[in-house]
């Protein structure tokens, strides 16, 4: 066990190694990354679902939450699950790279995406606030996916729905979140408004 935590320590440094290279680099779409070299492939951290507010070539912003916004950069190899047709207002899940860039996309159910630190636990109910400061109000429920108690503290990656209820929750990877000022991922950061 501790030398499965010596290589997660060590993959996360990397990561963290390449993302701040990667902030001062120039990419084929103009947004700051790692550019890609022949052979190499990109790896997809993580999932976010979110709604779909502006899709621009190139780039997708997508709201995570209420009042919090995250671009997304879209490249020609971009695969669009389902034969998927990108529409402002639709709902989407969008697996990404470090980098913010959509490896693929597909419609979802109504869901964002939240990542914080756990405040307050009573009964069904829970508080978190996300790296931005922002404080949100979700419920447990039966069909709530997520492993042992919560406790006050944790920091964790929460899906719920627009009225609230969590649908999952799992210990965090990586912020991800829109505003964070942590510095573990710098090249994310640049897309964040």
């Amino acid at each position: 066990m501790r030398q499965m935590n010596w290589i997660v320590a060590g993959l996360f440094l990397g990561l963290v190694t390449v993302s701040a290279y990667a902030a001062d680099k120039p990419s084929r779409s103009g947004v700051t990354n790692i550019p890609p070299q022949a052979g190499d492939e990109e790896l997809v951290v993580d999932t976010l679902r979110g709604k779909l507010l502006k899709a621009d070539a190139g780039k997708y912003t997508v709201e995570m939450g209420p009042g919090s916004h995250l671009s997304l950069v879209i490249e020609p190899d971009t695969k669009f699950e389902e034969n998927y047709k990108a529409m402002e207002g639709d709902w989407i899940e969008a697996f990404i790279t470090p980098q913010m860039h959509v490896k693929s996309i597909k419609r979802s159910t109504p869901a964002y995406t939240m990542e914080g630190d756990i405040l307050k636990v009573e009964g069904n109910f829970f508080v978190v606030r996300s790296s931005a400061g922002k404080e949100v109000r979700l419920q447990l429920g039966k069909d709530t996916k997520h492993e042992g108690p919560l406790k006050v503290g944790d920091r964790i990656k929460t899906e719920y729905a627009p009225n609230g209820a969590a649908l999952s929750i799992k210990p965090a990877k990586f912020p991800i979140d829109p505003g964070s000022d942590s510095s573990e991922m710098p090249a994310a950061k640049k897309y964040y408004s």
